[in-house]
């Protein structure tokens, strides 16, 4: 009863003019809902004060006009015959609150429109929403908030960028589903490639938010999974670390500290892109020069990727969503929009306006879309926008679209000429149709899981920034499917391996008759090679694993000769490395008669596996190992 209260506290300011969201409007047969984060900061704080929004987005701004551009197309090319579509979309700011009051401004005019009706409807099987699908939100932290208020009349909600494991979780969010893949697989992408590059120390530096708290959380689990890859620190930052305060100052100077000390060799920035900018930047100040890796989050950032000094920061590699490109949309910008007209585009032109011609060029050559752009006065050039633009984002906003066209397709039973149903239907009904659908976008083939997730793949990304250009930047060295294996070129994988001593003095791999060992308490995932101890020896390296094996029995250190050994001859290569000495006789054994085939030793260490020895009733041998390997290459010694 509380949560309907609120539910009514809120839709009771809704309307007032000083509380109004950013939002555009388009009237149709069936609305779509759309919440995107067009500002990524609010003003809010632990003090109630009337909340402003800042930091606009440029890439935010294109997203929403992804979402106009392929309602545009549905209703152009007709693909529901006599069905117009139609948009509501919202300015969230990034804030769970603001997208609440958005959820429920989209939701109040059947549902809302008296907000008591919500705690008593008079047939609640007839009361529906005003849209019958939702896109949205970016944030995995807004989008559950969202999840919540939607499912409470089965409204479909599908995220293009929400990767939460937790979203996963049908029975706390039954009608979330979402056109990019879960962190599920991207963190298990990570430490298959911090496995596949050899990498032995790790650090993660996550946030107190639902991505950044969950997806350090399966970083560690799947880091814990990898034989010899030690984490060094977890550093999860405060969830108002992007305020930039006093406080995140403090706490930026410790993390810094905190870098400086490690020896990692990679570190994996797991939070959003706001967080990480105050890192990368800090990266850049104090010359850290580490490797990176960096989640879906901010890996095609090219406001980031194309920071001065970027170079200083360190290396960065990267996941994101494959790759895509909307057909005809970098056109559909550069014809500016092709005359169309919403609320969002007006209010973007207003506060950027589009270059001249005479600072065009100029413009090109340096193209940055940052929120700063209006304090500084600069101009916007539209094939810079549509040259920039975060391709993956704006593909998965497209899916979306497409997916409840399909949906909506499915239900109405159309075909190219008429639908056969009336477009009078629950949101049930097409939340049931929607989770349904499998079909191919593009090359994009599509469909959900039992946990709304698609099987989707990703690129493996490296930031190369001695690029000539910005947009040759961000560049992609390999792919990840799930439930397969990573693919990166080899030259790369062999160059990562090469490496036996990290810049931090910590020793990889060893020689044989070596053992890697920390000796260093205050630098605990720091190792050295050291000489085997009494009774223990290494053989080989298998993956910059030293295999190593334990002969107790003896009491010496490998005081015996190899099968196969020619007493006439000098000890093996390989004797000697494993620092053994090598007997110059075949040692007798108790249960056989020779152990000679001329002068060679037949099988002189097999018993130190030896557990008992029996006599059948044939008068042979028998011999109970340990090792079934062992068993099955001595079981024709006698």
């Amino acid at each position: 009863m509380l949560f309907f209260g609120l539910l009514v506290s809120i839709v009771a300011v809704l309307g007032s003019k000083e509380n109004t969201l950013l939002n555009a409007y388009l009237p149709g047969d069936i609305i779509i809902g759309g919440l995107f984060p067009l500002h990524l900061q609010t003003n809010r704080t632990t003090i109630p004060r009337p909340v402003s929004c800042s930091h606009y987005s440029s890439q935010m701004f294109l997203q929403t006009q992804m979402m106009i551009y392929a309602i545009g197309e549905v209703n152009q090319r007709k693909l529901l015959p006599n069905i117009t579509l139609g948009y509501h979309i919202y300015d969230t700011c990034a804030d769970a609150t603001l997208a609440i009051r958005a959820t429920l401004e989209l939701m109040k005019d059947r549902y809302l429109s008296d907000p008591q009706r919500c705690l008593h409807p008079p047939n609640a099987s007839l009361v529906q929403p005003k849209v019958m699908a939702v896109i949205g939100e970016r944030f995995s932290e807004v989008s559950i908030a969202v999840a919540r208020t939607v499912a409470l009349s089965s409204v479909t909600q599908i995220s293009y960028a929400s990767t939460s494991e937790l979203l996963s979780r049908k029975l706390k969010f039954p009608t979330f589903l979402r056109t990019i893949s879960s962190d599920e697989y991207q963190t298990k992408a990570i430490a298959e490639l911090v496995k596949l590059f050899n990498w032995k120390t790790v650090a993660v530096i996550g946030s107190d938010d639902e991505y950044g708290k969950y997806g350090s959380d399966r970083l560690s689990h799947y880091f814990s999974k990898i034989k010899d890859v030690c984490i060094e620190f977890i550093d999860i930052l405060p969830g108002d670390f992007s305020k930039n305060n006093s406080e995140t100052h403090k706490r930026l100077a410790d993390l810094v500290d905190n870098v400086n000390k490690s020896t990692a060799e990679a570190i994996v920035i797991f939070t959003k892109g706001s967080n990480v900018a105050i890192l990368i930047e800090a990266a850049i100040k104090y010359k850290l020069n580490r490797t990176w890796i960096a989640s879906d989050a901010w890996s095609t950032s090219t406001t980031l990727a194309t920071l001065p000094g970027i170079e200083m920061a360190g290396q960065v590699f990267g996941f994101d969503s494959m790759r895509n490109v909307v057909p005809g949309f970098k056109d559909y910008i550069m014809s500016m929009f092709n005359g169309t007209t919403n609320t969002i585009l007006d209010h973007y032109l207003t506060h950027y306006p589009l270059c001249s011609n005479e600072s065009r060029n100029d413009k090109r050559d340096n193209c940055i879309l940052t929120h700063t752009m209006q304090e500084t006065g600069q101009c916007v050039d539209l094939k810079c926008l549509a040259s920039h633009m975060e391709e993956n984002d704006i593909y998965c906003v497209y899916l979306a679209v497409q997916v409840i066209v399909e949906g909506i397709r499915r239900l109405l039973e159309c075909d190219h000429q008429n639908c056969k149903r009336h477009t009078k239907f629950t949101a049930l009904e097409l939340f049931m149709e929607i989770k349904k659908v499998n079909f191919t976008v593009d090359r994009t083939h599509l469909f959900f899981d039992i946990n709304g997730d698609p099987s989707l793949g990703y690129d493996i990304l490296h930031w190369d920034t001695a690029a000539k250009t910005q947009h040759e930047i961000i560049k992609i060295i390999g792919e990840y499917w799930p439930n397969r294996n990573i693919v990166v070129p080899q030259d790369i994988v062999q160059r990562m391996h090469s490496v036996k001593l990290t810049a931090y003095n910590c020793s990889k791999t060893c020689k044989p008759g070596q053992e890697l060992k920390k000796q260093n308490a205050q630098l605990h995932c720091c190792s050295d090679c050291v000489p085997c101890a009494e009774g223990e020896y290494s053989t080989r390296e298998v993956g910059g694993t030293e295999v190593r094996k334990t002969h107790t029995s003896m009491g010496r250190t490998c005081n015996y000769t190899q099968e196969g050994q020619n007493l006439d001859n000098e000890p093996t290569t390989s004797d000697l490395q494993r620092g053994c000495t090598v007997q110059t006789s075949c040692p007798p054994c108790r249960y056989n008669k020779s152990l000679y085939h001329g002068n060679i030793c037949k099988a002189c260490y097999f018993e130190f596996w030896t557990e008992e020895v029996k006599m059948d009733t044939h008068k042979k041998h028998r011999l109970d190992f340990k090792d079934t390997d062992l068993k099955n290459r001595f079981s024709t010694a006698f």
